[in-house]
């Protein structure tokens, strides 16, 4: 969905086993960022307040906001697009207007993360 029609989840997945995914501490990587770049995509760390700006771009820009889950020790990361909130989680609806998710997350203890990554879609050189 970040990337294009062009990059299946198969593809993405094959794709990733080319990058580090955790470091010697056992930390997290995200890789997805050095294979966006590789792709040819154009991407840039963004102030969350940003996400709201992200419906004047029509979908040609998304982005990535990561968050932190101290609950549940874990970290979690959605798409924004022009929309609203695309959450991979098991049972998410497949759009959820900004404002109510960040109100939702913030009511449950997430800590969203103060910037995003966007990604710029129209500058992958498309095979």
């Amino acid at each position: 969905m970040v990337m294009s029609p062009f990059y299946t989840y198969e593809r993405i997945f094959q794709d990733s086993g080319r990058y580090v995914k955790l470091s010697e501490h056992g930390k997290f990587y995200a890789w997805w960022e050095q294979y966006l770049r590789d792709e040819g995509f154009l991407v840039c760390y963004r102030p969350f307040s940003d996400l709201y700006q992200l419906p004047l771009f029509r979908g040609h820009v998304v982005g990535l906001l990561g968050m932190d889950i101290p609950h549940l020790r874990v970290g979690h990361i959605v798409c924004v697009d022009e929309v609203g909130v695309i959450d991979p989680a098991d049972g998410a609806p497949d759009h959820i207007d900004i404002s109510q998710y960040v109100l939702d997350r913030r009511v449950q203890g997430v800590v969203l993360h103060s910037e995003f990554l966007a990604v710029d879609r129209r500058t992958a050189s498309i095979e």
